[in-house]
């Protein structure tokens, strides 16, 4: 059952709602999320990035958790890059989340406690929740009907998460892009011969 986010009517009294202050205030409480995560992330901060108020931010959502399942659920979906190269497509997906992982070990973390303690934010990320932009690029490597392209596209994020929760002090982004491509370029040569 998702958990619908509660929001100010619009037909309430008071001051007409300004949808483009709406749209600053998820628009910096997305970035903020993505910056500093669930643990750290507050509604004074979101305030002083989108140049507003708190009490603007508090009359459009009542509560933390409820801005936060509206700019998850605003946030873009990864598009997978194609060029004539799917090599560098990968990469060009892979290295980001590696450097992200690296520079914010907490950030995904925190984002599954939060699930855990809200059933909002855990349907909100569930819902929009894709691996099809890494699995479509890894397909285009190693074929789409091998057996282990689902296994290939979960173990990309997977390893991320593992390094950047117990051992963040010794991550290095650009090695461990270079080891989830030499890993899937490994299983594409066995497939192949």
């Amino acid at each position: 059952m998702t958990q619908q986010t509660p929001r100010r009517p619009d037909n309430v009294r008071g001051r007409k709602r300004d949808t483009g202050r709406t749209e600053a205030i998820l628009k910096a409480a997305a970035e903020l999320l993505l910056e500093v995560g669930f643990d750290r992330f507050r509604i004074q901060d979101v305030a002083t990035r989108a140049g507003s108020g708190t009490g603007a931010i508090y009359r459009r959502w009542s509560t933390k958790e409820s801005l936060i399942i509206e700019a998850i659920r605003n946030m873009p979906i990864t598009e997978a890059p194609v060029t004539d190269d799917p090599v560098a497509d990968l990469r060009a997906l892979v290295a980001p989340k590696c450097l992200s992982s690296a520079e914010k070990p907490d950030l995904v973390p925190g984002l599954i406690s939060a699930m855990r303690s809200d059933e909002g934010i855990e349907a909100v990320v569930k819902e929009g929740y894709t691996l099809e932009y890494l699995r479509s690029t890894i397909a285009r490597i190693i074929g789409e009907d091998h057996p282990h392209l689902d296994l290939l596209a979960e173990l990309t994020p997977a390893v991320t998460l593992l390094r950047s929760s117990f051992t963040p002090e010794s991550m290095d982004p650009e090695a461990m892009t270079e080891e989830i491509i030499s890993l899937i370029l490994s299983v594409a040569k066995r497939g192949s011969t």
